[in-house]
Formats: C-alpha cells, structure tokens, sequence
C-alpha cells in the first residue's frame, strides 16, 4: 500500500520522525528489536539531528535498534561523502547505541568484495532469506535515482544479489547498493523528498504513466507500507 503526505517545511522533520517513533514501536512490540537502513543527503541529516535530540532519543532503547545502510560511496569512513561517517556525527554518536548494532559498508574492500560482505553481514544479521528490514529510508535524485540505484546501470536489473556494486558514470565514483529486491521485501518503505527541484520528477511519478522511467519507480513493496513524504515544494505540482 502507497502512502502519499504532504507537509509543510516547518513541521517535515518532526512529522518523519514522529513515524519512525511509530515504526519503531510496532517493531520492538513484533519482534522485539528495529532494523532499520539509513540514507545519506542533506533531507536526512537534518533528520538525523533531530532524532539525536532528547525528545526523540529517550524514547527509543538503543540496544534493540540495529543501523544499516542502503547504499555507499566507494570513499574513506571519514569522508564527508560518506554516508555512514555523516549519520554518526548527526545521530549515532549521540544515543547510547552498542557499536556491534551499527552495521556500515566496509568501503575499504574492493567494490565487488565489499558488496558481497555487506551481503554476508545482512544474510548473518537476519537468519532468514528474504531478509526483511522494519525500516528503509531512501531519498529521490533529480534524474530519479534512489540509493544508488541510478539510470541506464546494470543494478537495476539485479534480481539475485540482495548488494551489489555499481559504478556511476556521471559522478565516476564506484558505489555499494541495496538493491531493489531487497528494498522492496522491507516492512516499510519511506521516501524523504524535499525541495523545488524535485516537482517535475514528483510529478512525473505521480502522473499515473506506468512506463519505467526512472529507477525509483522499481520501489514496490511486495508486502509492506511505501510512504512519500514530501514538503510543499517538492508537491507543487500535484495540486494542479
């Protein structure tokens, strides 16, 4: 089931992360512990800031969540383009998470090995095939990509790995991916997109036209919740 919210800027952050509260809850009352994969971008760190804050931090044991990543650039842990290196200076070094939960993509390895142990660590994490996170954040490129699953590579035609490595030709940078199987076996799905760049693509998404035009349309879950959570910008153009 698709969920479509609109919200003004003001209240963006605090509305996500109100739902991630939700999602968390139902997941530790389920199982008794919240997987979750985190994106990278600017829509989450602020995010993330948030989260780190007390209102929000003393409501979640941090011992029973677990932190994965959808996707990675090839670059060094402390690489400010690094995606894992940006969440724990916003979030993880901030609540009392155990290390042995937070799970980043081990750019040091080559490409290819590196997917393949992220794969292993997920397998590992999960004991059950497919595995099913509670959460997977993603966000929305201006040419449609999500993670990094970018158009016109051959990731997006990956349907047996749950990880795989991709080289991104217009950023000539190697990087590490969920891919769309995977994303789409989560319990909940959630689309962060915000400004006025994105309303020509949001709306092209919206449109109703079932042609494949952009990789973020192969997000489908196969039993759980999509949800896209735009500010008024990035929605512009579906009240017309």
């Amino acid at each position: 089931m698709t969920h479509l919210t609109i919200i003004n800027r003001a209240l963006f952050f605090e509305t996500v992360a109100d739902k991630i509260i939700a999602v968390y809850r139902d997941s530790i009352a389920a199982h008794g512990r919240f997987n979750i994969a985190l994106s990278g971008g600017n829509t989450p760190q602020k995010l993330y800031e948030l989260l780190s804050q007390k209102k929000y931090a003393e409501q979640v044991n941090w011992t029973k969540v677990f932190v994965f990543w959808g996707d990675e650039r090839c670059v060094a842990f402390d690489d400010a383009d690094n995606n894992s290196h940006m969440a724990m200076l916003a979030l993880l070094d901030h609540v009392p998470i155990p290390q042995g939960h937070i799970f980043r993509i081990p750019v040091l390895l080559e490409p290819a090995e590196a997917a393949a142990a992220y794969e292993i660590s997920i397998k590992q994490h999960f004991m059950e095939m497919p595995p099913q996170f509670d959460l997977i954040l993603l966000g929305l490129g201006e040419d449609g990509h999500t993670a990094s699953l970018f158009p016109g590579t051959s990731i997006l035609h990956e349907t047996t790995s749950l990880v795989k490595e991709v080289f991104v030709e217009q950023k000539n940078v190697y990087r590490i991916s969920f891919t769309y199987p995977l994303i789409n076996y989560a319990a909940n799905i959630m689309f962060l997109v915000t400004g006025k760049d994105k309303t020509q693509i949001i709306k092209s998404i919206f449109a109703g036209n079932k042609k494949l035009n952009y990789p973020a349309q192969l997000i489908k879950p196969v039993n759980g919740a999509l949800f896209w959570y735009l500010d008024e910008e990035a929605a512009a153009q579906l009240k017309k």
